[in-house]
């Protein structure tokens, strides 16, 4: 054997066990609020972060030990305080930012948890539904993406699609396809008033939350209906449609397309948003890439399979994309050229 191939394989090893027992301890700083504890508060000692969170102080310090070596928090050498810098506290306590990123561990350690299910679904086939992943995870996913909804998709992203800015405040008939719990439905209806923007839906507890979202906000030219893109009323049609991070996970995602493509009006625009990764998996080799080819088993492809469908995977990259357009019948096919880390773009026409 290959003595370098062989430290390779192990330290990649150690990496990935070592991250799964950090990830399990980040979740529990975001669900204990240890993380919001600390976030502004500087340099804390033991007895502070304690007393702030009301928890064990033995647990409170194997955790900040085991946070120290994982690098999202800091002590001074030869101190006995802990810190929690602004650019950790931006990411794993900020609700609200752009940058918070807690909510995938929310996702990751649930997941983990119907491993016993996905063994099943490895010997006979099949899958677990949607509805059936439980309510935390369709949580998570909300708070995963609240952060780039919230803060980038109508001020940054449709925007930069030319001449859309200007048909939003004028008022178009928009339809934002698997919207989950309607942040990106809610954002787009609170920055573009004169717009009204219909959320859709088939997971009833995600449409019942999208609902109360939009009414707690009070706002008034939203409406949600709970189903598939497929079983939309026939003579519907939108002059936008949004198609956020949810094709791949379809059961019939060409069928999904052609019915978008049906719904769009005569110079109706399909903005469609994919996360960054390739349909091949050797181009995936990176840390992004990694996490989400994992992430598919445990959700887009399960999720399919669960109904007999198609079960695309995570990541089908912009190659994927321009095949399943094609066969859904769009003439036109663009990548839409913003930058972000995470998100591709794409523009269709009818």
């Amino acid at each position: 054997m290959d003595k370098d191939k062989m430290k390779k394989v192990g330290v990649h090893l150690a990496t990935y066990a070592g991250g799964a027992m950090i990830a399990g301890l980040v979740y529990i700083g975001d669900k204990l609020g240890i993380f919001k504890a600390m976030a502004g508060e500087g340099e804390m000692t033991l007895a502070e972060v304690t007393a702030k969170t009301g928890l064990n102080e033995r647990y409170v310090l194997e955790w900040l030990k085991a946070m120290l070596a994982a690098e999202l928090v800091e002590q001074e050498p030869g101190t006995q305080t802990y810190r929690l810098c602004e650019e950790a506290a931006a990411y794993l306590a900020d609700e609200e930012g752009r940058f918070f990123l807690a909510g995938m561990f929310q996702l990751a350690v649930p997941s983990i948890m119907l491993i016993d299910r996905l063994m099943e679904s490895f010997r006979h086939g099949g899958g677990i539904r949607y509805d059936e992943l439980g309510d935390e995870i369709v949580q998570s996913m909300d708070r995963l993406h609240k952060g780039p909804f919230v803060h980038l998709l109508a001020q940054s992203w449709l925007p930069q699609v030319p001449g859309l800015k200007e048909r939003l405040e004028a008022g178009m008939r928009i339809l934002d396809v698997g919207c989950g719990l309607g942040r990106s439905t809610l954002t787009v209806a609170t920055h573009f008033p004169n717009s009204t923007v219909v959320g859709l839906e088939p997971d009833a507890f995600s449409c019942e939350g999208a609902r109360k979202l939009s009414a707690d906000a009070g706002i008034g030219n939203t409406e949600y209906l709970e189903l598939p893109i497929q079983e939309l009323p026939e003579g519907e049609t939108f002059d936008l449609v949004l198609a956020l991070d949810c094709i791949h996970d379809m059961v019939d995602p060409i069928g999904g397309l052609k019915a978008i493509r049906g719904a769009l009006s005569e110079d109706g625009i399909f903005f469609w948003q994919e996360p960054i990764g390739s349909h091949d998996p050797l181009e995936n080799q990176n840390p992004s890439g990694k996490m989400r080819q994992a992430i598919s088993i445990y959700h887009c492809m399960t999720v399919s399979l669960a109904h007999g469908g198609a079960g695309l995977g995570t990541l089908i990259g912009e190659k994927g994309a321009r095949e399943l357009a094609d066969q859904a019948g769009f003439s036109h096919f663009e990548k839409l050229p913003i930058k972000d880390p995470g998100q591709q773009f794409f523009r269709l026409h009818r």
